[in-house]
């Protein structure tokens, strides 16, 4: 299958949540758990002393921290993309942007913000929004307008689900997709949530080191025999990526790959791209249209209905499309098949191409 190229567009996820549902503790999981990848993270908190940053200090390859109010009122869209293009400089070599947000930030503001960015190294990696099992219910009679943030999700962490039995976690699955029927729904217990849900998380040799010899935070947990000193000296990891101990979740989230030798009808892929099925969190692929002019290979990223694109040159690989579906409780047959009838049929579509090339980008 063709890969999708990694030196393109960097992926800003919004992590949002009420006070208190672990938000923070799944940021640090996060910087201790990708292994390889670099993350920039940028830390919002309300009040004078930005304490989830100090939470955060030294974990992150590189952070920008916005305190007194909330991000999405106090600091302009230029300000915020001022920071994250700090991120990007070239020597930290940022495979991720994550974006913590205030207890009390507007999700919606701060999508409207990211997918408004003019930097074509960005693009929106979805948002991420974390309940705390014990207290949602609570949580949404003082506050009716968490509801409207779990609507626009991407992605539904329902943390600390081990403080509520298996029957009130069904009842809090059931309240969640009642306000959100197509977020794929994640439940943890300390947050602990696999990196690769997210973004396309860089494996990097044991041995391996960034060019520019600063240490990543997740080598500064391996030790000098090789393990992982959070494996409490009881799991030797051998040198590789990651161990059971610290709690990846790989059956926490499935990808369902599509491969087409023939073209793919472009009006027909972006309905798939922009209202993907049940489950979906992200999809990424290389597409191949038949269509006079527009022959390139087009790489192709959507998350929650927000679609990206890029013309570049096939380079010599084959010219066939190869797409990823990545989500939680996706069916694999309802994908495959919508996907199969979203395959070029030889039916005439004059202005079909208009549905893609509306959603690209320059390439960096």
């Amino acid at each position: 299958m063709t890969s999708v190229p990694r030196g393109g567009q960097v992926p800003v996820v919004v992590v949002a949540g009420f006070l208190g549902s672990g938000k923070t503790t799944l940021l640090n999981h996060l910087l201790r758990t990708a292994s390889g990848s670099r993350i920039g993270v940028l830390v919002n908190d309300f009040g004078a002393i930005n304490i989830d940053a100090m939470l955060i200090a030294g974990q992150a390859d590189g952070a920008v921290s916005l305190s007194n109010g909330c991000m999405c009122c106090s600091v302009d869209a230029d300000g915020v993309e001022g920071a994250l293009t700090r991120l990007l400089r070239p020597s930290a070599r940022i495979d991720a942007i994550i974006i913590e947000a205030s207890g009390i930030a507007e999700p919606r503001a701060l999508i409207r913000m990211i997918t408004g960015f003019a930097d074509p190294r960005l693009r929106y990696g979805g948002l991420l929004y974390v309940v705390d099992a014990a207290d949602v219910h609570a949580l949404r009679t003082r506050h009716p307008e968490v509801d409207s943030h779990i609507e626009i999700a991407d992605l539904v962490v329902i943390n600390k689900s081990d403080l509520v039995d298996a029957r009130e976690l069904g009842r809090i699955r059931e309240a969640v997709a009642q306000l959100n029927d197509t977020a794929p729904t994640v439940a943890t217990t300390d947050a602990v949530i696999d990196a690769e849900l997210l973004f396309d998380a860089r494996r990097r040799a044991p041995d391996a080191r960034p060019r520019s010899g600063q240490l990543t935070f997740d080598e500064l947990l391996v030790d000098a025999d090789g393990g992982h000193d959070d494996c409490d000296g009881q799991i030797d990891c051998d040198g590789q990526d990651d161990c059971d101990a610290h709690g990846h979740l790989h059956d926490s989230y499935e990808s369902v790959e599509f491969v087409s030798e023939a073209p793919m009808n472009p009006r027909r892929l972006a309905g798939f791209l922009e209202r993907p099925p049940a489950g979906c969190y992200r999809i990424k692929g290389v597409v191949a249209f038949d269509v006079p002019a527009h022959r390139q290979k087009f790489v192709v990223h959507a998350v929650g209905g927000f679609v990206r694109a890029e013309r570049r040159s096939w380079s010599g690989e084959p010219r066939r499309s190869s797409i990823v579906v990545i989500g939680a409780g996706l069916v694999a047959d309802e994908v495959r098949a919508r996907l199969a009838a979203a395959v070029d049929d030889g039916t005439h579509d004059e202005h079909g191409i208009l549905s893609i090339t509306r959603y690209l980008v320059t390439a960096p």
